[in-house]
């Protein structure tokens, strides 16, 4: 495992410097990084405390600190979390950047009242059933844990037509990326090809992992999003894209 997250920093320290987020002009205007449905299933985080993982630039953290919250977020990427506090620097809130692997936080991260992951992050986890126990403990009583993700169908299927299947939907661990597009756009912009090892988790293994650990399910939602499968025409938006899980301790 070791092997595995530090090949993954370097994938993402290679691709940091070229992944700014949102300008700061975003912000300004009053822009959030957490779509409506986030939003609502995060709640009202003003006076308290959030966790982000997996937090690249640290968009969503910026959000949440400009909501109200005292926010942590952690990422492997040093020059991820360099980006994130010049931006927290300039906007004028206060986010506890933190280098970290998620599968090993600081024993102090814990008397969270959200924690929160969001699209590309969950793959990244190669145990998933510790993952979720470790995130399980870290939660205050009735804290929120919030899975905002790509739909598993989506990271599998290939949109063409006919419709090709690049991944196992029940094998996770994956290599690279069968289907380029899986990856994220800035590998086939700059033609980046640095070895990295992911996960696919299907809805079975995410939610299996959330009950062993001890939390409530609140709600699994599922949703369509036709861009994402540009290549299917009229039926793009027939099938899951992403999906949204909440479920509290």
């Amino acid at each position: 495992m070791d092997r595995v997250v530090e090949q993954n920093r370097q994938y993402w320290q290679t691709l940091a410097p070229h992944r700014p987020g949102e300008p700061l002009e975003f912000f300004q205007a009053g822009g959030s990084a957490l779509n409506p449905d986030e939003l609502s299933a995060a709640g009202d985080v003003h006076g308290r405390r959030v966790l982000q993982l997996a937090c690249s630039v640290g968009d969503e953290a910026l959000t949440f600190a400009r909501l109200g919250a005292e926010v942590t977020a952690v990422d492997l990427a040093p020059t991820h979390l360099a980006t994130g506090r010049a931006k927290a620097e300039a906007l004028g809130v206060e986010v506890d950047f933190r280098e970290q692997d998620m599968m090993a936080l600081d024993p102090d991260l814990t008397g969270f009242d959200l924690i929160f992951i969001s699209w590309g992050g969950i793959c990244w986890v190669p145990d998933l059933t510790r993952w979720a126990a470790d995130l399980a403990s870290r939660l205050a009583p009735g804290g929120v844990l919030v899975i905002s993700e790509h739909h598993p169908v989506w990271e599998v299927l290939t949109a063409t037509t006919p419709l090709r299947v690049a991944s196992n939907y029940f094998t996770p661990a994956r290599d690279g990326y069968p289907d380029p597009l899986k990856a994220p756009q800035i590998t086939r912009e700059l033609d980046i090809d640095v070895p990295n090892r992911s996960y696919i988790w299907n809805l079975g293994a995410v939610t299996t992992a959330v009950l062993t650990a001890g939390l409530t399910l609140r709600s699994l939602q599922e949703f369509a999003a036709p861009e994402m499968y540009a290549g299917l025409g009229d039926q793009a938006g027939h099938l899951p894209a992403t999906y949204l899980l909440t479920a509290v301790r």
